[in-house]
């Protein structure tokens, strides 16, 4: 039966194998050309090309061999390689500098495209990707309908979304070692 849904949350968890063990874990009768593909989809391929053993290398208990960014990137190759119509994303960029979400987030959006997306977050950034942005608190929806819509109707959401905005404003500050203040 072909998987409908899959999952890529904050933590995946990885297994003391190989980087391509791990991704297969997707799909258990990929073939390892599929495998690549997945991990070129999931922008593993200069990473796995500097690997001792490429995608034979092992990847040490909860791949603690990677950084946080690189291991997300190994679960999201994981997904694409099950390639369902459906993905969930739970919280998928907790944790990670404000570059290496961004380009993760260019990432999953890029090798998801045509795909349903339920991006599952406690923060506001990126939401004005999304066709559609449910709210809820508690279980219940307090607030629906494109960002665009929430931002002029919903006060609330304007202030969380622009509390989320400060990270990304000053998130060249690391790139340059200095934040770029311009307009403030």
């Amino acid at each position: 039966m072909p998987r409908v849904i899959s999952v890529l949350n904050q933590s995946p968890h990885l297994f003391d194998t190989t980087v391509a063990n791990n991704i297969r874990l997707g799909r258990n009768d990929a073939e390892m050309t599929e495998i690549a593909r997945a991990a070129e989809q999931a922008q593993l391929a200069e990473l796995i090309a500097g690997l001792p053993q490429g995608l034979d290398t092992p990847m040490r208990e909860t791949g603690q061999r990677f950084s946080g960014g690189e291991r997300q990137r190994v679960a999201l190759a994981r997904v694409l390689l099950q390639n369902a119509p459906v993905l969930v994303l739970d919280e998928p960029t907790v944790g990670l500098d404000p570059r290496t979400e961004r380009e993760l987030l260019s990432t999953i959006f890029d090798a998801t495209a045509g795909k349903t997306l339920v991006w599952v977050t406690h923060h506001l950034a990126f939401a004005e990707q999304m066709d559609e942005v449910i709210f809820m608190e508690h279980g219940r929806i307090l607030m629906r309908g494109t960002h665009a819509e929430l931002m002029a109707r919903e006060s609330r959401y304007r202030n969380l979304y622009h509390l989320d905005r400060p990270l990304e404003k000053y998130s060249s500050w690391s790139e340059t070692g200095s934040a770029d203040r311009a307009g403030e």
